[in-house]
């Protein structure tokens, strides 16, 4: 795996989705209808859903896992996200440790090294949308280790 194939078309919905999730009781399974239930029922939306797959808050049917419930808590959120992330984009990390710093332009270069030139140039900028929106929420280098 050199990076998430999973990305947003879209991320302005995805600071509130987070934040539903944390107000919300954990469901058994995180299905398209729990997304409608907490107030999300844009197509686009529902790629969240493979978005926390490849975060490893969701198993591949859907069940939370332990990282989404360690998310609940909003005193450590913020640093379990950045965990997931730095883990779900490993490859971007070992190039550059600092992955979540890099310039729009740079980052995007980094991608399109990684996917070996596989994904067009409008699939790179909503990779790279996704990447940066979720880094706006998530902590670094936080108390837990990654991996």
């Amino acid at each position: 795996m050199a990076l998430p194939t999973t990305y947003l078309t879209t991320a302005k919905n995805l600071e509130g989705i987070l934040n539903a999730i944390q107000s919300a009781k954990a469901p058994s399974r995180f299905t398209q209808r729990f997304l409608e239930d907490l107030g999300f029922k844009s197509n686009p939306d529902r790629l969240v859903i493979g978005l926390l797959k490849a975060l490893g808050f969701l198993t591949p049917d859907g069940a939370p896992t332990q990282r989404y419930f360690d998310y609940l808590n909003q005193s450590q959120s913020r640093g379990v996200l950045g965990e997931a992330v730095e883990e779900a984009y490993g490859d971007l990390f070992q190039l550059r440790r600092d992955a979540h710093n890099l310039p729009r332009g740079e980052l995007i270069g980094k991608m399109k090294t990684l996917t070996q030139g596989q994904v067009g140039d409008a699939v790179l900028e909503k990779m790279a949308t996704t990447f940066t929106s979720l880094v706006k929420l998530a902590d670094f280098g936080g108390p837990s280790s990654s991996k």
